[in-house]
């Protein structure tokens, strides 16, 4: 009887896990408007689903000299009352973060129209478009699949000074 309990609650906590969904909560751009313009958006598409619509103007041409860091922030009750998580992860120039996302996260890049192909740098000046799409929950790792909000932090720095900065957060459910 114990075994069979044990099962049931196992089976419960990965119904909840499995059936997580993250959608887009807000988007905006900080810093560096004069190397990189973000014209995006975070809207309702209908009642139940929130998209990202917009362009991404880059000015000019960039490459591995531009290191970009991430932090994630995480709010249990959604209350934008974030807290920072531990977590270090490496900061890498733009070429190979875009390669990283071709070969680990290919749905992220099918998110956008002109988006650099994989292997291309320095990265040409350009205009990326994104029209009306919804965050692709399956690329989030499930260990952090939990509910409330998260917050990601991206800033891109050239020879130690801030050159790019800008956040997005999305919102867990399960819906």
């Amino acid at each position: 009887m114990p075994t069979l309990w044990i099962v049931a609650v196992l089976y419960g906590c990965s119904f909840t896990v499995h059936c997580l969904k993250l959608s887009f909560e807000s988007f905006e751009q900080t810093f560096g408007e004069d190397a990189m313009w973000c014209d995006a958006r975070v809207r309702k598409f209908n009642r139940t689903t929130s998209v990202l619509n917009g362009t991404f103007h880059i000015f000019h041409d960039t490459s591995n000299d531009v290191q970009y860091q991430l932090d994630m922030y995480y709010s249990r009750l959604g209350n934008q009352q974030y807290n920072l998580l531990p977590m270090k992860l490496p900061s890498e120039g733009i070429c190979d973060f875009v390669n990283n996302l071709h070969t680990y996260y290919p749905a992220m890049t099918e998110l956008f129209t002109n988006f650099p192909p994989k292997f291309e740098c320095p990265i040409s000046t350009r205009e990326i478009h994104v029209f009306d799409r919804e965050f692709p929950t399956e690329i989030w790792p499930i260990v952090m699949r939990k509910v409330g909000l998260w917050k990601l932090d991206i800033r891109g720095v050239l020879r130690n000074e801030p050159h790019v900065a800008f956040n997005f957060a999305l919102k867990a459910s399960n819906d």
